[in-house]
């Protein structure tokens, strides 16, 4: 007995009286397998879809419902995946991976005829399982009352999620079967992988079963099997095999089944096996505890694949996979202590991804991202980022508005870039024939993975010529999709910087110093191989650190995308300065995204007011420090800052950046006449800034915070002022005689810093208590004092002493 058949009872009753349920179950429990054959076999939904974030695990789990029933996959239990649908009439419960459920609901936003949702394994957070609850919230909440939703996981953030949906959770034990956990330690942290293989050696001695190695990627997973094939080589009995996403599915099959009998198995693979699959015979997992990570750089506009340290949840999920069958056993690499300052979950999608997608669907939807019923909210840079790279493929205008082609390029169902240049090769086909077959060489080079030399040219003839199985499968799909034939004499590989430019206008770069400028404004590395005296690139693949090596791309020059694609290309007037040259810069510019492609002299005459702007352009770029008075304005600009700091709704903010983003307040009208740069940077500035506050302000502010300040011998005496502690007034200390306090400025906010000065102008003391002094350390000083300078008044009591700045003669 499943121990998800304990809670079965309880589960279908609460969703008999609640439009939501949680249900938190770890692995072995039966919740992918036998709990939604069971919803179906129950009669009480006439048909159910459920989601599963991999695609692996999602045929595997409706082929083995099919096989639980007897039926061929596409009768009762279906299946709706990339590149393979397997559904008919008679489908009650449906297996859908991916965007799947997203387009389902954007078609039907009503889900005619489906009574229930059911999310599996949501604590995988992917973008798209996010995308689909919040429309699905939606859908339920407006459209359809009576549609059931179930979320579950092994490993959930339980009362946050409970909190999030406002629903009961219910919670379901696991398999018995015990697991005992070893810990690794490393002596290198940077050497794990070296260690594996050590591992699993030592496992086959200590342990019988076949094992599970958790590994980030398909390179860590071949450089390990080519050690364990050299370790086991004369041990018939020992099995390796490799099981991850992009392989084929009879290679798949071939890594799930059991070993030979009297054999054992190891199986190396990503976390694609991490939840929803049982692999035949394992007892054993050993985790590396890395996973590989997609980390979207804002700055670029690439998504980076990182090797990162997995989630004490993840690690729990993997664990579980050595308990299924029997009791088992989880080596981990690292110490316990190691393990234990992991975070407790790994970060969503939606906080770490290109969510231009997500941004397309919600326009689609009719609302905005932050309007959405999302657990986690996406970043103002991202939902920016996302916004601008859609307006450069076409779906939105500049103001955001969804356009007729975003709602194609949603209705299609790959990611924007794709979308939209499968989209525009068939409407370029006629102009540029051979277009279309060659957007789908490009697609099926970038999604099959397959070996190849960076210049793309290059490489889609190789693939053209010879290419691998892997290749000629999306190959075939892509040609499929876009409804043309596969095969053909001759590729159009002239057309391929058309091609790059409708998925990646972002990455259209220029050569800049000894690297390249993309469009979008971020600079990129050169590639030490190719492209050496290009100077223009189409960019297809960037990765490495920070994103900035090119990985695949080809030459071009911008003319031949002008005609074909005017809408990357912009024109603007722009006057300014360049203080290289020293004049003024008036032209008519073609910008390709962010960097000049060509510019003219405007035959526009240089009126007053671009010469302005051009004027405060350069001030913003610099700060206030180009004026040579600036010095002088210091103190004043703090006065400024201190008494916005005390009494805000008075004066204005005055720190410079506040200053330098109003220059069209307080400065323009002082730039009017400003014709060369040795004028501008002679330009008054306290007088301009002076102008911020009107006369009674200006009053106050001398109350206030004054300049100077009336000493006990007549003087006046400038203060020093500072944005953090007290003012500093330095005056000689025969002129403060008689004086028994210090000053306090700002009604009392602004305590000043006595520095009492020789004659010489030299310091003797500091002091904030004046009365204190003259009682206390004042004697110490008059005894120097006047055996230094004898012509000076020392009185001994200077408390109530006549305050002077003369000498003892003139008094």
């Amino acid at each position: 007995m499943l121990p998800i058949e304990e809670v079965f009872p309880k589960l279908v009753k609460q969703l008999e009286h609640h439009e939501t349920v949680l249900l938190q179950a770890p692995p072995g429990a039966g919740k992918s397998t036998w709990l939604p054959l069971n919803l179906m076999k129950s009669g009480q939904y006439q048909r159910i879809v459920m989601l599963e974030p991999r695609r692996l695990a999602a045929r595997n789990i409706a082929r083995y419902l099919a096989s639980q029933i007897g039926e061929p996959l596409g009768q009762s239990i279906g299946l709706r995946i990339r590149q393979e649908v397997k559904v008919s009439a008679q489908t009650r419960l449906e297996i859908v991976t991916e965007g799947m459920l997203t387009r389902m609901i954007q078609q039907d936003p009503e889900l005619t005829g489906i009574d229930l949702l059911i999310f599996d394994e949501f604590h995988e957070r992917s973008l798209s399982a996010d995308t689909a609850l919040a429309f699905a919230l939606e859908t339920q909440a407006a459209l359809r009352d009576d549609l059931k939703i179930l979320v579950m996981s092994a490993t959930l953030d339980s009362e946050r999620y409970q909190a999030f949906l406002q629903c009961p959770i219910i919670c379901s034990e696991g398999r018995s079967f015990p697991i005992t956990h070893k810990y690794v330690p490393l002596k290198d942290e940077s050497q794990w992988l070296m260690q594996i293989a050590p591992v699993v050696r030592q496992a086959i001695q200590e342990e019988s079963g076949s094992i599970l190695v958790f590994l980030p990627g398909q390179k860590e997973i071949r450089q390990v099997a080519n050690t364990l094939h050299s370790a086991f080589e004369g041990e018939p009995s020992i099995h390796i095999a490799a099981l991850f996403g992009e392989q084929d599915k009879s290679a798949q099959q071939a890594a799930i089944a059991p070993a030979p009998i009297g054999g054992r198995k190891i199986v190396l693979t990503t976390n694609v096996a991490e939840t929803s699959l049982t692999i035949e015979g394992i007892r054993i997992v050993i985790d590396s505890g890395k996973r590989r990570a997609a980390v979207f750089n804002l700055k670029t506009g690439v998504t980076e694949l990182k090797t990162v340290s997995i989630s004490r949840a993840s690690a729990v999920q993997r664990a579980g996979r050595a308990g299924r069958i029997a009791s088992g056993v989880v080596y981990r690499l690292g110490s316990q202590a190691l393990f234990e300052r992991r975070d407790a979950h790994d970060k969503p999608d939606i906080l770490s991804s290109d969510i231009s997608g997500l941004v397309l669907e919600s326009k689609v939807w009719g609302t905005q991202v932050s309007e959405l019923p999302l657990l986690d909210m996406p970043s103002e840079a991202q939902l920016k980022q996302a916004q601008q790279l859609l307006m450069n493929l076409e779906a939105l205008d500049n103001q955001g508005k969804l356009q007729p082609l975003g709602q194609q390029m949603q209705r299609l169902g790959s990611e924007p870039r794709f979308a939209h240049m499968l989209l525009k090769v068939k409407s370029l086909e006629t102009e540029l024939p051979g277009i279309t077959l060659l957007a789908c060489y490009f697609m099926a080079l970038q999604d099959s993975r397959v070996k190849s030399v960076p210049e793309l040219s290059l490489a889609l003839g190789q693939m053209h010529h010879n290419a691998p199985a892997a290749f000629t499968k999306q190959l075939k799909y892509w040609c499929k999709r876009a409804d043309i034939s596969h095969q053909s004499d001759d590729l159009a590989v002239e057309h391929l910087a058309v091609v790059v430019a409708l998925a990646y206008p972002d990455r259209l770069a220029k050569k800049r110093g000894n690297g390249f400028v993309l469009a979008n404004g971020a600079g990129v590395n050169a590639h030490s191989e190719f492209w050496q005296s290009a100077p223009y690139l189409a960019i297809a693949e960037l990765g490495g650190h920070q994103g900035q090596s090119i990985f695949s791309a080809t030459a071009f020059e911008p003319d031949e995308l002008a005609d074909i694609l005017p809408y990357l290309f912009s024109q603007k007037t722009v006057c300014e300065f360049d203080q290289k040259q020293a004049q003024f810069l008036h032209q008519d510019r073609v910008y390709l995204g962010q960097w000049i492609f060509s510019a003219k002299p405007s035959k526009s005459p240089l009126d007053e007011v671009a010469r302005t702007q051009a004027w405060c352009s350069i001030i913003t770029e610099n700060g206030l420090s180009i004026f040579t008075g600036y010095s002088d304005c210091a103190q004043f600009m703090i006065r400024m800052q201190l008494a916005a700091k005390y009494y805000p709704e008075e004066f204005p903010a005055s720190r410079e950046e506040d200053l330098t983003a109003e220059l069209s307040q307080w400065l323009e009208p002082f730039l009017s006449e400003v014709k060369q740069f040795s004028q501008l940077k002679k330009l008054d500035l306290k007088n301009a800034l002076l102008t911020r506050l009107d006369w009674q302000k200006q009053q106050r502010l001398n109350a206030l915070l004054p300049e100077r300040i009336a000493v006990p011998s007549g003087s006046q005496i400038r203060v020093q002022y500072q944005l953090a502690g007290p003012a500093r007034l330095a005056v000689k200390m025969q002129e403060v005689f008689g004086m028994l306090q210090s000053p306090l400025l700002c009604e009392g906010n602004v305590p000043v810093l006595m520095e009492l000065l020789s004659p010489a102008q030299r310091p003797l003391q500091l002091t904030q208590d004046l009365a204190h002094f003259w009682q206390s350390s004042y004697k110490e000083v008059q005894k120097e004092m006047k055996g230094r300078y004898p012509k000076h008044y020392w009185p001994d009591d200077p408390a109530t002493a006549q305050a002077t700045n003369k000498v003892k003669s003139r008094m």
